[in-house]
């Protein structure tokens, strides 16, 4: 696999990054995408200057506008440099003094190359702050994942406060959230137990988890999971937020796999989604559940159908599918959603064709054609 070296700092609201990709194998044109907002200062082929060609400008599912590059240098070259800089845009994406986020939805590195690469990141000029998941030399901030996983979250050390449990910490940068990341750490811990033991009755293989907190260098936006890590604007400020942010970004630990840019997202969003609703469910906790579900049958009927002729991701797979998950529950009662849930779990290929074959292999026929009725 090839490698990727990025040098990066940030000055003010802008970063400055040097990406040197070092090839698995000699290569006469090289293609990456980047955020529009930035500008490259430079490109190099081994050293000899090249000139990168923008092939095209657009917005890819889920992320900030692109461009398109490709550079050409004749013969074949194994190594090539790219500086750039500026400001950053996208879902979750902000550089501010207390707080800085990148993530791939802002695409602050280049992505889609010509080659897959393994990302080794350092970061100058943070000594006063904190990387999470990264390690500190004394000088330097490290940090090492692949395209998707490469979360660049840092804190500065005089605002950033932690609340540390056995199997999670919470990073936050606001006194008022003290005592939701406390309660949220407590939440945490009984939806593990919940998964573990009752629902996916399987072993967390996430290591301990990481939760950082972006308020109040962000209001809104939603939470996303990676291994080991979630990311979100509060812990929680109240029961239902704590549930609803820890126990679905957790299900994501096993209901994944499904082509999220097409729409079979609706598996991976559905099964998260109620997996956190039958853990209110068999928790007590029946007027979250209720609520999250009168909240999802509202937004309902002014959503497109699942299911899409072209295979594209349509608005709101993820209230849909809940919705029609729900019917199911109303139908066939809660032990056949968990079958589902963990039928959906256990599937080798990830799509709906293949759910629906299993779930008339356990002979739950009535439910598979409620379901494909449903999607359409």
């Amino acid at each position: 696999m090839s490698k990727m070296n990025i040098a990066l700092r940030f000055e003010g609201e802008k970063l400055f990054a040097e990406a040197e990709i070092s090839l698995d194998k000699k290569l006469s044109e090289f293609s990456f995408i980047l955020n529009s907002g930035l500008e490259i200062s430079g490109v190099s082929c081994d050293d000899n200057s090249a000139e990168p060609t923008i092939e095209a400008v657009y917005e890819p599912l889920f992320c900030a506008e692109v461009k398109k590059y490709s550079v050409k240098c004749g013969s074949g070259f194994g190594r090539v440099k790219i500086c750039y800089s500026g400001k950053i845009s996208g879902w979750h994406n902000i550089i501010t003094n207390d707080i800085i986020e990148l993530n791939r939805y802002g695409v602050w590195l280049p992505c889609e190359m010509s080659c897959e690469a393994q990302s080794f990141l350092t970061v100058s000029g943070c000594e006063d702050y904190f990387l999470v998941k990264g390690e500190f030399d004394g000088s330097l901030w490290h940090y090492s994942a692949g395209e998707w996983d490469m979360n660049i979250i840092l804190y500065r050390k005089s605002v950033m406060k932690a609340v540390v449990g056995k199997n999670i910490s919470i990073y936050f940068a606001d006194d008022s959230l003290t005592e939701a990341a406390e309660f949220s750490k407590n939440i945490f811990d009984d939806v593990l137990d919940y998964y573990t033991k009752e629902l996916f009755r399987r072993e967390y293989c996430g290591g301990h988890t990481e939760m950082a907190c972006l308020y109040p260098a962000l209001t809104s936006g939603g939470a996303y999971k990676r291994y080991g890590l979630i990311v979100c604007i509060t812990p929680g400020t109240d029961e239902k937020e704590a549930v609803t942010v820890n126990a679905h970004e957790m299900a994501h630990t096993w209901c994944n796999g499904a082509d999220a840019g097409s729409w079979e997202d609706w598996l991976n969003e559905t099964t998260a989604e109620w997996s956190m609703l039958l853990y209110c469910l068999d928790r007590n906790k029946t007027e979250i559940f209720d609520k999250m579900i009168a909240e999802h049958t509202e937004k309902y009927p002014e959503l497109p159908p699942i299911k899409t002729a072209d295979g594209s991701r349509p608005e709101g797979v993820h209230t849909k599918g809940t919705v029609v998950f729900y019917e199911l529950y109303k139908a066939f009662g809660a032990e056949t959603i968990k079958s589902v849930i963990r039928l959906f779990v256990d599937l080798d290929v990830k799509t709906t064709s293949n759910l629906l074959d299993k779930m008339k292999a356990l002979g739950l026929n009535e439910a598979a054609e409620m379901l494909e009725k449903n999607l359409s």
